[in-house]
Order: structure tokens, then sequence, then C-alpha cells
């Protein structure tokens, strides 16, 4: 979605022969608002990029330029505390434009999506836009969410992270890479996601249960990257973004370039990053290393009311090095890590060098989808094709470190059709899919695989009806999955025998909401629903050494489907652009709730010795709070203030649930400036991180009893300037400014490390 809607709301006709003789006396004119509370926009500037002819809002958020000769122009919109934006426009006579401009860069709860996407109204929905993502170059995907309230990432190390919606992680939480669900996520949580956050535009994340239109196995939510529409602008457009960090001299380098053409629209975007050891106040995170590269390539061709046909590439290739002090060797040597002061293996020095244990991941994506629309109907048929390939190198004895002891082919196949039809104040969704998947080990590894050999089908169903009246919309939606498992698998007992198993699993979503609006200022949310969630192979067949969590797991064939059952309330109050509050409440019921459980047994194998993982089942209980408040003092100061609370307790054995996230709160402080000199669109921000403590937890829970309570300061600046006819933006800013000293709790390799220590980041980005 385009941050910035343009309404082209009336026009005054002009003399024809004013014209002809090609005089320069048009004007454009019109407001600049909030789309939050519609809220006029004063000071907000207006810039004609080819005339450069400038006007600025008054105090009613007008504007007015004259004296324009007819022809093409680029326009740029600037306002304090909010994103530039670009737009592209002919003028021939005198115009009104109409802009809404997105001024709650921190305020995330998503405004009305207009696209033929079908989006809820009554789930919470939040978003991190463009501005956002480029300040946070370079970073995983999972690190970047975080700034959403209720939002955690699950670590394995450095640069390996998992999102965590409201205390759910893994296949719970889908992940749709431009409208397809990625694939490779059924592994394992040790996996992060193999896709580079560069190609959206903005991320969108869904933390109640209407994810119905995209799978039935999503109990947390929904996590969207959407690339966005590509510009209508004939002219070549693009940008190029440079980011340094101290910590493991990362430096990763990116480039977006599109046009829009009489023929067709298309987007190329490419990127690569390098880094080495990572550092903790204390030492160096040795093999902590990452090798990265992406690409993507987008055509499209549409005629706008009626068709449009769509295809989208993308290629992303990770190598990264995992802690070597996680990986020991004798029983002895592993009691004694875990929990120590200075990891094993730790080098006294830096190095770009990744070695074992490692891992190599390729994942490709091809999607080909055609849309059409007649009268009030839309229509759209996708297919898609991925392939993730993974291999994972540990310390061998002899020369086969450089042999893969995991080795992992995953096909998998989507096509869908989806609909739509308008009925004056009514709304009908539906459709169906049908997803194939096979995992293949590669043979050479001399080593059981961790994840078998399976054939996995799934068909799925759905229907959603929205109702808008007044004030007032309601939503109801519901779904039904088929699955078939087909597993050929090694028996843990006795002679390795390959067995076969068949699974066929059966669930069914419900899902309604409420959207009210109560004043002009009070909007409220409900949602609610019923869901299951099938078991995944790694749940039910992992048997080995999962590598980047230096582990043991093994899983359980006699897990049953997940029932569950989540409430979500959110309060939205806005009382102009003086105060801001977000305030969602929610509760999930999970009965046969699927979970890793730390055993205090240690194994010693060819590979070394590891901690023993098992998946088990219980009954769950989660429910917390997330709050979001800003204040806005005036137009260069702004406050904003975030807390989240997350209670999770197992209901059988009645003790806290393992690896739910500890509360956090937030506060950042941003002053504005116009300008300084050349530089303009100053921003400063101090931004402090409390991490409380886990004390939900018994002490034999856990192999390390949950770290203390730590405390972050990281202030950064960011401004723009304009030099030989390009504009660049400048982020600078400090993580941990204080180099606390500390382990997270959702850090898997905690045992054996403490976290990251100072970092600096510089961030450079030229548009063109």
């Amino acid at each position: 979605m385009k941050n910035m809607l343009l309404f082209l709301v009336g026009f005054w006709t002009i003399h024809p022969e004013s014209l002809i003789a090609q005089e320069c006396k048009i004007s454009i004119s019109g407001s600049i608002t909030d789309p939050h509370e519609n809220l006029l926009l004063e000071f907000a500037s207006v810039y004609m990029e080819e005339s450069n002819q400038y006007a600025e809002t008054d105090s009613n958020g007008f504007y007015f330029i004259k004296n324009i000769c007819p022809g093409a122009y680029h326009l740029i919109i600037n306002h304090i505390g909010c994103e530039t934006q670009k737009l592209f426009v002919h003028i021939t006579k005198d115009t009104i434009i109409h802009i809404e401009l997105e001024h709650h860069a921190h305020f995330l709860q998503s405004v009305t999506v207009k696209s033929n996407r079908n989006r809820s109204e009554s789930a919470t929905q939040n978003t991190i836009k463009s501005n956002e993502l480029n300040k946070e170059a370079g970073k995983p995907l999972a690190s970047i969410l975080e700034k959403i309230p209720g939002v955690y990432s699950i670590k394995n190390g450095s640069g390996i992270a998992k999102p965590v919606v409201h205390g759910l992680t893994g296949n719970r939480v889908s992940i749709l890479n431009n409208g397809i669900v990625q694939a490779g996520q059924q592994w394992g949580s040790d996996h992060a996601p193999e896709i580079d956050p560069f190609i959206a535009q903005q991320i969108t994340v869904i933390k109640g249960v209407d994810v119905i239109a995209y799978g039935g196995n999503s109990l947390g939510g929904l996590i969207l990257m959407e690339p966005g529409p590509i510009d209508k602008d004939p002219h070549f457009h693009g940008s190029t973004q440079v980011n340094y960090q101290t910590n493991g001299n990362q430096i990763y380098l990116a480039s977006k370039v599109e046009q829009s053409t009489p023929v067709f629209d298309w987007r190329l975007t490419a990127g690569i990053k390098r880094s080495g050891d990572h550092k903790s106040p204390e030492y160096y995170l040795t093999n902590t290393g990452m090798k990265e590269y992406s690409s993507s390539i987008e055509w499209n061709k549409d005629k706008p009311g009626k068709f449009q046909h769509h295809i989208y590439y993308s290629l992303f290739h990770s190598e990264p090095g995992i802690l070597r002090g996680s990986h020991i060797g004798n029983l002895t040597d592993l009691q004694s890590a875990i929990g120590a002061q200075i990891p094993y293996f730790t080098k006294d020095h830096f190095s770009y060098r990744i070695e074992s244990p490692r891992q190599s991941v390729t994942h490709h994506l091809l999607k080909l989808n055609h849309q059409w629309t007649r009268k009030n109907q839309f229509h759209e048929i996708v297919y898609a094709a991925q392939l993730n390939h993974r291999k994972e190198f540990d310390v061998r004895r002899g020369s086969r470190s450089d042999i893969p002891s995991l080795d992992l082919l995953l096909q998998s196949y989507v096509a869908e059709y989806k609909g739509r039809i308008n009925l004056d104040q009514q709304e009908i969704n539906f459709g169906i899919q049908y997803k194939f998947t096979y995992n293949r080990n590669q043979p050479g590894t001399g080593i059981f695989p961790l994840i078998p050999d399976y054939l996995l089908h799934n068909e799925g169903v759905f229907m959603n009806w929205k109702y808008h009246f007044e004030n007032t919309s309601l939503e109801l939606g519901s779904r039904y999955d088929l699955s078939q498992l087909n597993v050929d698998y090694y028996s843990t007992s006795g002679v390795k025998t390959i067995q076969n198993a068949n699974h066929l699993f059966k669930h069914f979503s419900l899902a309604g909401g409420i959207k009210y609006n109560a004043h002009n200022f009070w909007n409220i949310r409900f949602n609610g629903g019923i869901t299951q969630r099938s078991p995944e192979v790694n749940e039910l067949y992992s048997y080995g050494l999962h590598q980047a969590v230096a582990g043991i797991e093994e899983g359980n064939k006699e897990l049953k489907n997940e029932h569950a059952l989540k409430l979500i309330l959110t309060n939205t109050i806005s009382l102009g652009s003086f105060f801001n509050m977000e305030l969602s409440t929610y509760y999930q019921a999970i009965r046969d709730f699927i979970y890793l459980e730390p055993q205090k047994e240690f194994r010693l194998t060819i590979r070394g010795a590891f901690p023993l993982f098992l998946y088990k089942q219980t009954d769950a209980r989660i429910y917390g709070l997330d709050a979001l408040f800003r204040i806005e003092f005036n137009s260069k100061l702004q406050w904003v203030i975030q807390y989240s609370y997350l209670n999770g307790y197992d209901l059988k054995n009645h003790r806290g649930l393992v690896y739910m996230p500890p509360n956090q709160f937030g506060s950042s402080l941003f002053y504005h400036l116009k300008s300084i000199g050349r530089f303009k669109n100053v921003k400063f921000e101090m931004q402090g991180k409390y991490v409380f403590e886990q004390l939900n937890l018994e002490t034999n829970q856990e192999l390390l009893i949950a770290p203390p309570a730590y405390f972050l300061i990281s202030p950064s600046i960011e401004t723009e300037i304009k030099l030989f006819s390009k504009k660049f933006k400048i982020n600078a800013q400090v993580e941990n400014l204080l180099n606390r000293n500390y382990r997270d709790y959702l850090n898997r390799l905690r045992y054996f490390a403490a976290e990251e220590g100072i970092n600096f980041r510089l961030n450079l980005k030229m548009e063109f």
C-alpha cells in the first residue's frame, strides 16, 4: 500500500488558447492531511522538481502553487515527522490535489488498506513503513519486527532470528513473501526466514486470528512482506543503500530500480551483506560471521479496472556461522561450558573467516498470478513454486568438516483461486488452495537425517463475509483444511531400518470480528476465533542434532492437533496530533499445545556433546497486554512509550511455559528540526529499552536459570541532504551505548555466550 493516496477531487477549465500558446498560468492547490484522524498538516512543503517551484501549507493545511507550465512533474512532499513522499503527475490545467501523508511513523496501527488483498478491519494490524525499514537496513527480519509491541524474536546467536508474536513462533506465524507463505519454516526454530527485508516497502503484522485466507496453521498471526505497487512514472527511478556497522565490521549494500513503461511495469532489487565475528563487551563471538546475497525481479502488466498480469522471482542465499563455543567435544566440557563467563574456543582477534559449524541456505521463489475484474467482482489465480536447499556443516574429524552433515532439498508448490464479490455494504471473499511439499535428504552426509523424507498434500477452502454500516464493520469467516502426510523415517531403536507412516490431519477455523468507531477520536477493534493446527514434520520426527541451537531434538510421533481459542481487543484513541494511544489485550487458550522442553540430560555423539530437547504436549494459556502511547508536545518534540506484558502458563503441570518472552518497556524521545544549514529534516532520537527478568519459570525447567533484567540505550540521528542533484538520506545510530554485558532469555545460545556489545551503525541512502 502506498502511504500517500492521491485524490483528484475537481478541475477548473481554463481558456484553450492558453494551452496552445503554452502560457505558464496553470496552478495546483489542495490540502495535506494525516489519514489517522483527518488532521490538516501545517508547514508541510510541496516542491516541484522540474520547475523548482515551492509552496508550504498554511494553518489550514492548504497549499497553492501558480505560474506552472503544462507538462509532467515530480512533486516531493515533506513534513517534519513524516516520510518524504514523491508523486508523478501530468498537469494540463488548474488542478486540485488533496494528499494524505502518514504523520505517525511510530503510531503503528495500520490505516485501512486500499488494495485487492482480503484484509481484515477488525484484526490488530501494525505496520513498519519504508523509512523505518531503511534505518534498520542489514538487520534480520525478526530483529526489525521487534519495534512493534507484542513482537519479539527468538535467536540462535548473531544473525539467526525468527519472529515471535504473542508468545508463538515457528510455523504458527506465517510469513508471506509477496503474498506467498514462505516455505522452509517447518524445519524448526533455528532457521531464520530466508528473505531480505529490503524487498519490502512496508511490513505488516496481523496479530489476530484473521488469517483465514492464508492458511490454517497460523495460530500466532501473520507477517506480510509487501513490495508495494510500482509507481506509474515513465522515468527510471530507484535507490542505492549502503550500511556499515562496527560490531562484526558488517557491510550491507542494496539497490532498487523500477520504471513504468507504456507496455509494462518492472522492478529489480539486489543486495549483498558480509560480516565477521561479532563481539560481546568482553570477548569475540568466534565464528559468527555471515555471507548473504539476494535479488528479485518483478514484472507487471495491467489495465486498470480490467486485468493485471504479474510475475515475481526472488533469490536468497545465506551462509551464517554458528558460535564455535556452542559445539563441545565431551560431556564434562559441556557441563562447564553452560553458563561459563567466556565460551570455549574463543579467539582473541577478529576474523571474517567462517568455519564449521556453519550453514548454507539457498531459497528460490517464483510467483505467477492473473487478476481480473468484472463489475462488482474480483478474481485472482496464483501459482507459486519454492525451492529451498539447506546444508549444515559440523565440526567433524579428519577432513570431513567440508562434507555436510545435513543436506535437505525442499520443494513447495502452491495453486490457488481467490474471489471477491461486492454487494453494496457487503463484501464476500472466498477461495480454494492446494499445496504440495516434497522434502528429500540428499545422499552423502554419512549421518542419519534430522528431518526425514516426506510428502505433504494440503487442500483448503475458505470464505469471509464483511458488512459495513455507518460507523461499524462486521466480519465472519471460516476455513477447512485437509493435510495428508507421508513420511519415510528411520526407526529410533535397534537396527536402523526405514519405516513408512501416513498421517491425515483435518482442521477447521472460525473467526469473527467487529470494528466500531465510537467517536471521531476513539476506535475499537475486537477479533476472536477458534482454530486448529496440525503438528509439523520436525515436531513429529526430528531425531538428532539441530545445529544452530546446539542441541539434540527428538520428535513425538503421537502428537495430535492443537486446538486454540484467541481473543484480542484493541482500543485506539487519537486526540488530534497531541496524543495517540493503542492498547491491545489478548487471551489464548490452546489445548494440546506443542512445545520443546529442555531436559536435564546431555548426550555424547560422534559430533560432540549436546543437551537434549523433547517435543511434548500440554494445555496452555497465554495472555497479555501491548500498549503504545505517543505524545507530540509540539511540531519538534515527540515522546513514544511502549510496554508489552505476556504470561504463558502450563495448565497440566502448573508452571510457566518455557521460551515465553519476558515483559518489556521501551521509551523514545524524538526532536525534529526542519533544517540545519544544508541538512534537511533533521531528527534526533534517544531510545531506551528495559527487558524484565523472566520470573515465571521454575529453576529445574531450564538448563540455565533465566538471565537478569537489562537496560539498553540507543541514540540516533537522521537527516537529508542534496548533493550533485541527488538526495541522500543519512542515519547514524549507536546500539547498546553503555556496552552492557547481558544475556537474552530468548537467545538459544545464551547458555554459552553473552549478547553483542556496543555497535555503531551508519546508513546512507541515495535516491535517483
